[in-house]
């Protein structure tokens, strides 16, 4: 038997949250809902993206992204940590290596724009460019910057405040607005 006159000034308190939970207990909560909104997402997130890009039936190149975003209703992929590499037609020999922070990549056509902290490696000739922005258009025959591009060749480093404009075999390499030999900061730049 419980005596009320011994109970603690916190004791009602108590009793009506008991009583408040118990009678809760045959209540069914209702499931929670989604907004419509969020639920018409359009891209897929993956994790670990690999494209190989042919010409005519031959790999001419590959484009690896840490993670992306393929949106649905298009052929682009928007990605993240990218690197591509362009082959040779014949022989599959590295024509040149690129990196950068993000870009955009056309599916269809494997277009790509690489954007942020560009590097374009070219083992040909040991040049190597870096620009904030990259377009490789290969329906063109082209690969471009409009950006203000540093170029490293032969130990010297030449800045083009308009960029630069090559075909993909790199025999036809146009600087646009050179300004001169920068001295290099050491080994490597």
């Amino acid at each position: 038997m419980v005596r009320f006159e011994a109970m603690r000034p916190w004791a009602p308190g108590i009793a009506a949250a008991l009583v408040a939970v118990v009678s809760a207990c045959g209540e069914v909560a209702e499931a929670p809902t989604v907004d419509d909104d969020f639920m018409a997402v359009d891209y897929i997130i993956m994790e670990g993206m690999e494209n190989v890009m042919t010409k005519e039936g031959v790999r001419s190149g590959l484009v690896i992204s840490d993670s992306s975003y393929i949106y649905e209703d298009s052929s682009t992929a928007q990605l993240f940590g990218v690197r591509m590499t362009l082959y040779s037609d014949p022989g599959g020999v590295t024509r040149s290596q690129l990196t950068a922070d993000r870009g955009w990549l056309n599916e269809r056509t494997d277009e790509l724009t690489a954007i942020g902290n560009v590097v374009l490696e070219i083992p040909a000739d040991g040049r190597r460019i870096e620009t904030p922005e990259l377009h490789y258009d290969p329906v063109r025959d082209e690969i471009s910057s409009d950006s203000s591009t540093i170029q490293i060749l032969n130990g010297s480093r030449t800045r083009a405040t308009c960029g630069f404009r090559s075909d993909l075999q790199f025999r036809n390499f146009n600087l646009c607005g050179p300004v001169g030999d920068i001295p290099s900061r050491g080994p490597g730049g």
